[in-house]
């Protein structure tokens, strides 16, 4: 086995409240509440990251730094990780009609993640292949800090200073807190209140066009994950990779530091420019965009990222032309345009090939 220094994340995702809620609950139920918990997070951090140890609360994954060419994927791929625990959580409270103190206290857990950006090794012992070094051990430190103590916050996202300058995102809510460890030192750290996250990806507006209303569906499937797969159909980079030389992206403004409702891109195409501005974001669900050509809306998007078996997705994409014609016209001509010219179909079949042949790659370095 290979003891070659490697790069990457290392992220813990920690059931808050875990102690008391076994402590003072029946254990039968707790531990049917709590694995259910936790075998949700494990499916949602793979295969995108690997898990390396599953930590009785806890949750310790990595992942390579090329796993998430953006950066601002991975917060993205943290919060949405966060709704879900929060949206099960709910669910399994409103499902039971159970009076025992376990079900009654499904609302006391919570969610804490830890992010670091680092050097380790893999160690093999007996069979067991564990991650090293100094940086996973701060990781694992980092869990015991006193962020809850000056903040009251139960859920929040806690961003070493080294993961901070590796993404390179503004956090202008972010609490700073220092932390001091024996033999690490001081650490720097930059936390996100996830409550309030969540109320403000829950209560956005959606605005998404269904098959009925779309004028052109188009169906492709990745055999990568969906936080693998956004990424090839969002990031203007890996657009300009499989559009067939037709257009060309570009990031355009970015109000909030990073892609989310308000941001666009730019499509160059001939002697035009036309903004992509996205008026709907849920990572790995769906985004909405409006594109405008000559300060006239051209037409609208919606892409759905449907999660399938073996860590595969199945993209849906619903287009909607804005133009004063009759719709079967209006269909007609879309068509027209994307397949028979651009042959968009063809360039989404070759944005699954090389997502995948990239994965399996970063997969395996």
């Amino acid at each position: 086995m290979s003891t070659t220094t490697q790069h990457g994340y290392l992220v813990i995702a920690d059931i808050s409240g875990y102690t008391s809620f076994v402590a003072k609950t029946e254990l039968e139920h707790s531990h049917e509440i709590l694995s259910e918990l936790l075998e949700l997070l494990v499916k949602r951090f793979q295969p995108a990251m690997t898990i390396s140890k599953l930590e009785g609360d806890a949750v310790f994954a990595y992942a390579p730094g090329e796993v998430f060419a953006r950066s601002e994927t991975l917060i993205d791929f943290v919060e949405s990780m966060y709704v879900a625990f929060r949206d099960k959580q709910l669910s399994m409270k409103r499902a039971t009609t159970c009076t025992c103190n376990a079900c009654r206290n499904i609302p006391t857990l919570d969610l804490k993640f830890f992010l670091h950006f680092g050097n380790y090794v893999f160690q093999t012992i007996a069979n067991t292949r564990e991650l090293v070094g100094s940086d996973v051990n701060l990781i694992h430190r980092l869990t015991k800090n006193h962020v809850t103590e000056s903040t009251g916050w139960r859920a929040y996202m806690l961003l070493t200073e080294q993961c901070r300058n590796h993404i390179r995102l503004d956090f202008p809510d972010a609490y700073t807190q220092m932390e001091e460890y024996e033999h690490l030192g001081e650490v720097k750290t930059s936390n996100v209140d996830l409550h309030k996250r969540y109320k403000e990806i829950t209560e956005a507006r959606r605005i998404a066009l269904e098959e009925k209303d779309a004028d052109l569906v188009l169906r492709t499937d990745f055999s990568t994950p969906p936080s693998v797969t956004w990424e090839w159909i969002h990031n203007p980079d890996k657009r300009n990779l499989w559009n067939g030389g037709h257009v060309t992206w570009s990031a355009g403004d970015r109000p909030k530091g990073r892609s989310g409702v308000g941001s666009n891109n730019h499509c160059a195409h001939g002697e035009s420019v036309s903004t992509e501005v996205i008026v709907d974001w849920h990572p790995f669900e769906y985004y909405t965009a409006h594109s405008f050509e000559k300060g006239k809306h051209a037409f609208s998007e919606t892409i759905y990222f449907e999660a399938l078996p073996n860590g595969r997705t199945r993209v849906h994409d619903m287009l909607k032309a804005h133009m004063p014609i009759p719709r079967f016209i209006r269909k007609i001509a879309l068509k027209f345009v994307l397949i028979n010219q651009h042959h968009y179909d063809e360039a989404l079949t070759l944005a699954a090939q090389l997502a995948g042949e990239e994965f399996v790659k970063t997969k395996s370095e």
